[in-house]
């Protein structure tokens, strides 16, 4: 397609020269400088990408450390029921307790069910009239035409103001039954149905016995630890904290009690996720660049299938961080802080990961993974619960002042808290290195500012070799001229000697 900006070129008049293709031929030479820079960006882009996955890798192993950085996470509470036909648990709490329950009545929702009708539920009607519906919400008016509503418009209608009134209402055409209720229980709910007139036209219609169109639900009804009964508008109740769901009437005991086996969950996945680090980092920052392979210029790409394209560049783009001093200063940071003894104030407590059985495993190979004792880890978190929580969770109050503060501070703080704060500095290397994601941090940072001049020495080329390109044309053109005049100056001699 012609290029309507570009310089109009007419070529070949001579009809000697292929202008057009002698130019491409050397304007593939004159491109070789772009192309390299081309693929120098491309290459720096892949970098940039790479550097975002171990900056993700880094934010999900300091999300596995959080957990282990509060006391509140090692003091998980976990319930059961001793009869989840009475009631059942929803969450566990915040203390251990024992709490004996005895469930007298549930809450329910007020309502009201017709008598069967034979009717087709979409069949006019042939009483009309208007009733009101009233909730605990409020009241609507609905209107029942003669010979144009049917059941299903009607049950529509109720429940297009369901919002207002605080009722529904539904139809089981099997059954032949209407039935009404409120949108909540206990015993503020209510249903009420009263007609506009001398003639109840939705009683009529639906079978409704005329003396049960006023009803109201319950409350439920219970007592804890023998205590005076305890009324509730809904089955969802708080019990010491406990929150659960009443199912029926009965007595049930609530046991909650510190889950211990939530810890062990935690400090695994701690495990896991440093070694998926340890995996990750150590992988990218050995894997060697591959001279044969490199980024693909768009002419290249255009003779490759889409298979071949996505097998060369995974080849190509290997080795972006090999030897990278970020990646390999950050496994060392996380060495030192997994290997530095705790302070405590006492030489009989718990001041190594070792001492609750997780060890660095011998196997070289392995760079440094961690492995966990679990039959020690278990015996120490039985044992020696609240060492073990300290080990991870010690707080200290030295300011990171000075380099002597640093290092006290460094060695107070629990691992856990510890290793939150070298992530966190590491993330902040990162951040300067690949900006946060936003267009102005990304020009900010050291490969944003990088990507920026070669955009710039990107454009400086292009705008070059459209001046050289030019230069070609014309250059071609004069030749075409002064060939045609050479042509246009032979035939004349030539037919001056007779020819």
């Amino acid at each position: 397609m012609a290029n309507i900006n570009g310089p109009i070129r007419l070529t070949g008049f001579s009809g000697a020269l292929d202008t057009d293709s002698l130019i491409k031929d050397l304007m593939k030479a004159e491109r070789m400088p772009l192309d390299k820079l081309l693929k120098q960006k491309q290459y720096t882009l892949w970098k940039r990408e790479d550097y975002r996955s171990m900056n993700t890798s880094l934010l999900s192993f300091r999300s596995a450390v959080n957990d282990l950085r509060f006391e509140s996470n090692f003091e998980t509470v976990k319930a059961s029921s001793s009869n989840t036909g009475v009631l059942d648990i929803l969450s566990g709490g915040s203390n251990p307790s024992t709490s004996t329950v005895s469930v007298n009545k549930l809450a329910s929702s007020a309502s009201i069910i017709g008598n069967k009708v034979t009717q087709s539920s979409s069949a006019p009607v042939t009483t009309g009239g208007t009733v009101e519906i009233t909730g605990a919400s409020g009241s609507a008016e609905i209107t029942i035409t003669a010979g144009t509503s049917t059941l299903d418009s009607i049950v529509k209608d109720i429940n297009n103001n369901s919002k207002t009134t605080g009722v529904k209402a539904s139809f089981d055409p099997s059954a032949g039954v209407l039935y009404l209720s409120s949108t909540t229980t206990g015993s503020s709910s209510k249903v009420e149905i009263t007609p506009g007139g001398a003639t109840n036209a939705l009683a009529q219609v639906f079978n409704l016995d005329t003396t049960q169109l006023s009803k109201t639900g319950e409350d439920a009804e219970y007592t804890v630890n023998g205590s005076n009964v305890i009324k509730s508008s809904t089955n969802n109740v708080s019990i010491n904290g406990v929150q659960v769901t009443l199912r029926g009437s009965g007595d049930a005991t609530i046991s909650a009690a510190t889950d211990r086996s939530g810890i062990t969950d935690k400090i695994k996945n701690f495990v896991e996720k440093y070694n998926e680090i340890v995996d990750l980092f150590s992988t990218t920052a050995t894997t060697r660049k591959n001279r044969d392979y490199e980024p693909l210029t768009s002419e290249e790409k255009g003779s490759l299938s889409e298979k071949e394209i996505e097998l060369w560049e995974k080849k190509a783009r290997a080795g972006t961080l090999y030897n990278d001093t970020l990646l390999t200063g950050t496994l060392s940071a996380l060495r030192s802080a997994l290997n530095l003894p705790l302070d405590t104030p006492s030489e009989d407590q718990l001041k190594l990961l070792s001492q609750i059985g997780i060890t660095v495993k011998s196997d070289y190979r392995e760079n440094g993974k961690l492995e966990i004792d679990e039959a020690k880890l278990q015996d120490a978190i039985n044992n020696r619960f609240d060492e073990v929580k300290q080990l991870f969770t010690q707080t200290s109050d030295t300011p990171a002042d000075t380099p002597e503060n640093i290092k006290k501070r460094r060695q107070e703080l629990g691992f856990a808290d510890r290793l939150y704060e070298e992530i966190t500095a590491q993330l902040n290397k990162f951040t300067k290195k690949i900006g946060t994601g936003s267009i102005e941090s990304i020009d900010d940072s050291v490969l944003g500012r990088e990507l920026k001049q070669l955009g710039q020495k990107e454009s400086d080329l292009e705008r070059k070799l459209a001046d050289i390109e030019t230069r070609y044309y014309k250059k071609f053109a004069a030749m075409e001229q002064a060939i045609q005049k050479l042509n246009t100056q032979s035939s004349w001699l030539f037919s001056q000697l007779g020819g």
